[in-house]
């Protein structure tokens, strides 16, 4: 029998046959044939798709292949790295363009350039990532060493052996002590504790820290940790095949029954809740012992840690379309070179040709020169390719995320939790966002549940939504004292409520009785001898201590009891069985046999599953009870309903047998499982309801209104009631008052049709109406789980969306996480028309049921909350609380998405410009891809003259501060504005415009030119570098034009880069380098005769002037016409400063003319009598007449006067202040005469002159307001 197909790295498994013909039936063997035809398993039988493993028989596991429990998670081998990091490298096409370029340089006769000028740039980037992937695979090699070497306690024989993992095989039993990891996919079969639990903690599988239990088979924990006892634990065990689904196992146990005789058999269901896997830490518990189901990569975890979905950005995308754009334009320039070579060689190349080399066949060989002038050309105009654009993108992204990680704003103090960027590959698309898909329960709320309210039989318990501090003060608090088991937390202020428990009312008590039994929690006693609950679930928590505070203490659960303390009393009760939770059924069940002998189920759930369940005995009741359940979801609780129903034994037992005969399946068994639980969860009786409140968390509706001022679209995907959902949209401003909300219902997919096409209509009413009255109509849309999934069908769906995109806000309640992602995938993979971007989509959530649509949105976002970190280990980005996501897209997405638009656009304008120069030397050197630079400056250019400036602009410019920064600009990267083709098109222009100047410019000012000591100017080498500094420069001038942050390490990279240039040359063009090698130095002196040039100078000054300019004056003109929000944005920021520069000045003004009216102000001496003049202001204003109103006069002459000789003058061009007065009539004035202390007329030789200057505010409102700056000579 093929019992396995382990794929194809794995040899094929022996049959069973074969292993039975190999030697002796034993009696092992007998009893295990018939527990095969037991369970229905027939030899030969390979499409079962099972796994069969024996304990304690070495020789068949052996003889199954399985795989060992090795595992190396390494990418490369020592002795294949080379080979396979190269084949990796080279298949991406820039590295493979250039690889080609590299082999048409070893071909003499096309050979435009010496082979090494390719060579060492790709030798840079091959290397720098070669050493990146060798460094990270050693440290993957270091841990998987490590990890294999850890040891653990095996069996062998009769004893307990310790084994390094990665000897541990299928089969094998193996003994963990607390705090260990296990190591291998286990079948618990006894622990220390006496009823086969055991505590784990899960954090390397999902993530989360909080405690779980499993539990072994009630029939093998009597076996112990005693080896000799297990040396004789003969079982079968026959499950799934390797795979990645952490919550599922299915499989089935046949055992030799210690209790009866050798000849019976016993089969036993196995489940999830019977399975250790490798990765979980075995904790609050001495020891576990295990039979090894899965090894090494076939384990649970190893089958998770395969290579996530590699998302790609629109930049990313539009970059590998431009490198494509740019490779056909490359070969059209040099099939044009090619033509032009033809065309030069036909009627200038047959004079060369008499004169060097003679032509065997005129025709031909023009031909054959012009063919062979087109791969040369394409060496030549090489660098029209970026080869390090790729490798400079992924550094400024890493230093992008790198921010990321240290923003201490993004700090959550409470629970230590940093923001974290998962990927480093998403920055700038983070600036792009259009919609975003949250989860409600842990993302916009605290997901810490508090039990605030309940119905139970038509009655109404509970107390008002208030917060924590208020409820302290609250004087109605319930006195639980009289409860040694209370939880000193817990808070209720309803007595009426406590009287009915008190008094045994039969409702209340079943109510109660339901919650502290209907749950999968487990309790722990500390050693003070408290109670703690470990749950992992927040509403059960909440439930079971509202329970425990009233009385009804859970105490303790076996596998086959529950135990509750009522009033001082235990009551026992017998588990029947446990009717799982699951996002699909939104419920669970539990039977058990009560104290008085009654078996009873115990239901609680959503309300939209539970209610078809109930009978129809009291309707009153139950219309009764959902008026009170959409009471408390206006008030944004969450509700779940109570029910039960008493199961005659003769029901139970009919029923028990059809369930223990679908948990022993193996194929299909959850679908029949459910069906199974369908059968008896029906008929139940109506208990009421309960009423749990989850806090926002803080900052959520500010977050939320920030974002839609973005223009940032907000769906909240939920799985709460309808009128819950409502009620937290309007909490948290997503739906504002004044929003129309349209609620989608429909039953079938007909009805949800024609709804739609009914709200479309209201829609457009709606927009009239409103814009008849000055206003334009928002609108909500909320869509219920049943709706949806009509909605979301392939000929509704279009609809929907259609619909859906029109409100400015969308909520989806009772969705499952299939849903979620469907949802998600409808809106990313919608095209708005006549457009090429994507609507860029990001999904929060911080729990299991959320990681399907993060991992479905362009960029996921996990939060670290209470619902473990599944969410997290699925997302790009992390970090604890909603509020954080404004500062994640707001500032850094922006910022990322504007420097990265900035580097691009610069990097091809000045691989343009540099790689243009040689496509225009061609007509000057007849076509014959003759390079007019130094090959070194090909080689450094890219690497070193002008690479690193654009990469700290990449990495830390800000063209606004948070503060400055409203969030309306973040619509520039919704609407792509900074780079698309259109801005690529512009900056391969403006680089051909600057490489246009950068080549006629000098060689006209060189041309027919000789040096003062009469060498020739216009040589290829003098011109050649006197271009290479100028087309240097001005790049890096280019450079200073687009940083708006200026640091001490902008200055030292943009300048330091230009200095290299000449340090390089001053060394390449040196006589010793010459002297070196003259065939590789060959511009020498090249460098010395250019600087001592003072033509290359103002060439330089003029080409700067010549380039820079239009590029500014383009630049302004587009801010003047057609600035886009950012720049309107930006002037008004600088305009809004110059206003409060206006206010601050003049109120400057009113401290002057104090301290002028009671200071005496010094004047100049007279030229005359030489003595000082000193006088208060107020008697100069009594004698100066200039001929225009006294408040000018005063603001005018104190200002003069106030701080001695020359005051005003220092003021005004000294940059100490400046004063504005409003403009007056006259524009010039003198003052001839002033009075001193003793009444004396004092004539001055010096007049004051005061001339008004225009102010520099652009708005014509406020240039008629605007004030005068006035200068005093």
């Amino acid at each position: 029998m093929n019992v396995e197909d382990d794929g194809p790295s794995t040899v094929a498994p022996a049959t069973v046959n074969q292993a039975d013909v190999s030697k002796p039936k034993s009696k092992l063997q007998t009893w295990l044939e018939q527990a095969k035809q037991l369970i229905g398993i027939q030899a030969g039988e390979k499409d079962q798709g099972i796994r069969v493993l024996r304990s304690n028989d070495p020789f068949y596991n052996e003889e199954q292949k399985f795989m060992d429990n090795y595992i190396s998670t390494t990418k490369y081998k020592a002795y294949s790295f080379l080979i396979v990091n190269l084949l990796e490298q080279f298949s991406r096409l820039a590295n493979a363009y250039f690889l080609l370029i590299l082999i048409l340089q070893l071909i003499p006769w096309i050979a435009a350039l010496d082979w090494w000028i390719t060579l060492l740039p790709l030798l840079f980037v091959l290397s720098v990532t070669a050493l990146k992937d060798a460094y990270d695979d050693i440290q993957r090699w270091r841990s998987d060493k490590s990890i294999n070497n850890r040891t653990t306690h095996v069996l062998r024989g009769e004893h307990w052996v310790e084994e390094v993992w990665s000897k541990v095989k299928v089969g094998d039993i193996i003994k963990v002590e607390s705090n260990e990891s296990i190591p291998a996919d286990l079948l618990l079969i006894s622990t220390s504790s006496p009823n086969g639990l055991c505590y784990i903690e899960t954090a390397e599988l999902d993530g989360e820290t909080n405690l779980k239990v499993r539990q072994s088979l009630a029939e093998t924990e009597s076996y112990n940790d005693d080896p000799g006892q297990l040396a004789n634990f003969y079982g079968r065990v026959e499950c799934e095949l390797p795979n990645n689904r952490l919550d599922k196992f299915i499989g089935v146990l046949a055992m030799e029954s210690l209790e009866e005789s050798e000849e019976d058999l016993a089969q036993y269901s196995l489940d999830n809740e019977k399975i250790l896997l490798r990765g979980m830490i075995l904790k609050n518990t001495t020891w576990a012992v295990g039979l090894v189901i899965f090894t090494g990569h076939q384990s649970k975890l190893m089958m998770n840690s395969g290579k996530p979905t590699l998302k790609r950005t629109n930049v990313d995308n539009l970059l590998n379309k431009i490198v494509y754009y740019i490779l056909g334009l490359l070969m059209a320039l040099c099939v044009v070179c090619g033509i032009g070579s033809f065309i030069w060689e036909s009627i200038r190349g047959k004079d060369f040709s008499e004169l060097y080399t003679p032509w065997q066949s005129p025709l031909d060989t023009t031909i054959l020169i012009a063919l062979t002038r087109i791969p040369s050309y394409i060496i030549v105009l090489n660098t029209l390719v970026p080869i390090s654009l790729y490798v400079s993108v992924e550094m400024i992204r890493l230093g992008q995320s790198m921010f990321i990680n240290v923003d201490l704003s993004m700090y959550h103090n409470e629970t230590d939790t940093p923001a974290k960027a998962r990927s480093t590959a998403l920055n700038e698309e983070l600036g792009q966002i259009k919609y975003v898909f949250s989860d409600k329960t842990g993302t916009l709320t605290q997901n810490v549940m508090i039990f605030l309210k309940g119905s139970v039989n038509s009655v109404q318990y509970g107390q008002d939504t208030v917060a924590d501090a208020e409820l302290e003060k609250n004087p109605h608090l319930v006195d639980f004292s009289w409860n040694k088991y209370a939880d000193p937390k817990f808070r209720y202020s309803d007595q009426s409520l406590l009287d009915a428990v008190q008094a045994r009312d039969p409702d209340v008590d079943m109510y109660f009785k339901v919650l502290s039994l209907c749950h999968t929690v487990m309790s722990e006693w500390e050693e003070d001898g408290t109670l703690v609950y470990q749950a992992q679930s927040p509403d059960e928590e909440a439930l079971l201590t509202a329970a425990r505070n009233f009385g009804y203490v859970y105490m303790s659960r076996t596998q086959k009891t529950v135990t509750i303390n009522l009033f001082g009393t235990e009551e026992e009760y017998e588990l029947l069985a446990l009717l799982d939770f699951d996002n699909v059924r939104k419920r669970m069940s539990i039977i058990l046999r009560c104290p008085d002998g009654q078996i009873r189920l115990l239901c609680k759930g959503a309300d939209t599953t539970v209610i078809p369940l109930l009978n129809n005995k009291d309707p009153s009741k139950l219309e009764a009870t959902l008026e009170h359940m959409n009471c408390y979801a206006r008030e944004g609780l969450r509700t779940l309903i109570i029910a039960y129903k008493t199961i005659p034994d003769a029901e139970f037992q009919e029923w028990e047998a059809i369930f223990e005969k679908a948990t022993m399946s193996l194929e299909d068994r959850d679908a029949e499982i459910n069906a199974a639980y369908d059968l008896i969860e029906k008929d139940l009786d109506l208990i009421g309801a309960t009423a749990i409140e989850d806090k926002l968390q803080d900052g959520v509706p500010e977050t939320i209104a920030n974002l839609a001022r973005a223009s940032i679209k907000i769906w909240v995907l939920t799985g709460d009631k309808q009128e819950t959902a409502i009620n937290i949209g309007y909490s948290c401003k997503l739906i504002k008052p004044h929003m129309e909300v349209l609620i989608l219902e429909g039953d079938d997919s007909d009805d949800v049709k024609f709804e739609i096409i009914e709200l479309q209509y209201r829609i457009s009413d709606l927009r009239k109406t409103a814009r008849k009255q000055g206003f334009e109509a928002e609108f909500a849309l909320v869509v219920s789980g049943t709706t949806l999934r009509y909605a979301l069908e392939e000929h509704i769906k279009q609809s929907f969306l259609d619909l859906a995109l029109q409100c400015g806000a969308v909520i989806c309640c009772r969705v499952t996480p299939l849903q979620k992602a469907l949802v998600v995938r409808l809106v990313k993979n919608f095209k708005p028309e006549n457009s090429d971007d994507d609507n860029i989509t990001l999904a929060i959530g911080d729990g299991a049921n959320d990681v399907s649509m993060i991992r479905e949105a362009h960029i996921g976002v996990g939060i670290s909350g209470k619902e473990g970190r599944q969410a997290v280990l699925a997302s790009d980005f992390c970090f604890a609380q909603f509020r954080f996501l404004e500062k994640l897209l707001l500032v850094h997405g922006h910022w990322s998405y504007i420097r990265m638009c900035k580097f691009l656009r610069y990097f091809f304008f000045k691989n343009f410009a540099f790689t243009l120069v040689q496509l225009f030397y061609a007509p000057f050197c007849g076509f014959t891809a003759q390079t007019i630079f130094d090959p070194m400056y090909i080689t450094l250019y890219n690497v070193v003259f002008t690479s690193l400036p654009i990469m700290l602009v990449g990495v830390m410019d800000q063209e606004l501060s948070i503060e400055d920064a409203p969030p309306e600009v973040y619509e520039v990267g919704q609407l792509n504005q900074l780079f698309n083709k259109q801005a690529f098109a512009l900056s391969g222009f403006h680089g051909f415009i600057v490489a246009a100047a950068c080549l006629f410019i000098p060689y006209q000012m060189f041309a027919q030119s000789i040096s003062f000591d009469g060498l020739d100017q216009q040589s290829m080498y003098f011109i050649g570098t006197a271009i290479a500094g100028i087309v240097t420069i001005v790049v890096n001038c280019q450079v200073a034009l687009e940083t708006t942050l200026w640091t001490v390490w902008n200055h030292l990279l943009t300048w330091g880069s230009t200095l290299a240039w000449f340090l390089c040359f001053l060394f390449i063009c040196s006589p010793a380098m010459f002297h070196w090698s003259p065939e590789t130095f060959t511009y020498f002196d090249g460098i010395y005769r250019v600087l001592e040039t003072r033509t290359w100078w103002l060439t330089m000054c003029l080409t700067v002037v010549i380039c820079l300019f239009p590029f500014i004056g383009y630049r302004l003109y587009v801010i003047l016409t057609q600035p886009t929000l950012l720049q309107e944005v930006m002037y008004n920021i600088e305009k809004e400063k110059e206003s409060k520069f206006t206010t601050f000045t003049r109120n400057l003004k009113a401290p002057l003319k104090e301290m002028a009216d009671h200071l005496p102000l010094h004047l100049h001496k007279d030229h005359k009598g030489g003595h000082a003049v000193f006088a208060t202001k107020r008697q100069q204003s009594k004698r100066m007449d200039l001929g225009r109103p006294e408040s000018a006069q005063a603001s005018t002459r104190g200002y003069a006067f106030a701080g001695g000789e020359n005051y005003g003058r220092r003021m005004i061009m000294g940059g100490e202040a400046i004063v504005k007065v409003q403009r007056q009539d006259t524009r010039h004035c003198i003052a001839s005469q002033i009075v001193d202390v003793e009444g004396e007329d004092i004539t001055l030789p010096q007049p004051i002159n005061v001339r008004p200057r225009s102010g520099s505010i652009r708005s014509s409102t406020k240039k008629a307001q605007a004030s005068r700056v006035v200068t005093v000579d």
